[in-house]
């Protein structure tokens, strides 16, 4: 009935005797591959993407969808279930226990183990009896999320994704000065939703970074012209941005939880 994807591209400590927490893996070949939910081009993937990044390696063009690859596989080849999520493999949410807003602990085996468990789904199922989305804590930021985000990341992808979510989707349009009135915001697009706003969530996602695509400059930028190492990352980085907007804009009931990051 639930089915969390954990986005990889290395090898990493992972509890894959879980029954709903599953590893899914994108770009090369590695050892536990035959562990991994392949995303490539064996199924409907990302790589339909592809053209837009000419003379791009697909292993580069891979890294640069970074975890909506994993959501398009989810998105395109994932229906039998209830509630569907996604995160990556470093991060997880503390279900049920935690008062605090995210914390560290080290990537072991026995780190890892902790998370997919049994008692974690059934927590799951009783909670989405009341709401839409189970996701991680906000973030209270010290200035507006379109003013942290132009910190470090290039304004031209930034005036796409606002442009693209008010052109292909009017209805929210009264919405979008949330960018710039909120400070409140969780980031890290680690979450579970009901069925159905999994799927209106990533189809309106990938129809706005297509439109990017379509309108960029570049749809693989290189040189660094802000604090941020790997421009390429944008997908992620806006992604970041549009899963708790369109919890916002679509008045999504939700409950939220502690982050865990394995490092």
């Amino acid at each position: 009935m639930i089915l969390m994807a954990s986005h990889f591209h290395k090898n990493f400590p992972f509890n894959h005797d879980s029954s709903w927490l599953k590893a899914c893996y994108a770009g090369q070949p590695f050892d536990s591959s035959n562990l991994y939910q392949k995303v490539d081009n064996h199924w409907n993937s990302i790589e339909r993407y592809k053209k837009y990044f000419e003379n791009v390696s697909y292993e580069n063009f891979i890294k640069a969808m970074g975890q909506q690859a994993t959501e398009y596989w989810l998105l395109n080849k994932v229906k039998e279930y209830n509630y569907i999520g996604c995160t990556t493999y470093r991060r997880y949410l503390l279900l049920d226990e935690g008062n605090f807003s995210k914390a560290s602990v080290s990537a072991t085996q026995e780190s890892a183990n902790q998370f997919g468990t049994e008692k974690q789904k059934e927590y799951l199922l009783k909670v989405f009896e009341d709401v839409d989305v189970v996701t991680n804590n906000d973030t209270v930021l010290q200035c507006s999320i379109e003013s942290q985000y132009l910190q470090s990341q290039p304004i031209e992808y930034w005036n796409l994704f606002k442009n693209a979510i008010v052109k292909l989707f009017p209805k929210y349009e009264n919405k979008i000065n949330w960018f710039n009135d909120s400070r409140t915001i969780n980031f890290e697009t680690c979450y579970i939703m009901k069925t159905a706003w999994f799927k209106m969530y990533a189809e309106e996602f990938f129809e706005i970074l297509e439109y990017i695509f379509q309108n960029a400059s570049q749809s693989y930028p290189t040189q660094r012209t802000t604090s941020e190492p790997f421009p390429w990352r944008y997908p992620g980085f806006l992604g970041e941005r549009f899963m708790p907007f369109f919890v916002y804009a679509n008045n999504l009931k939700k409950q939220q939880s502690p982050l865990v990051i394995l490092q």
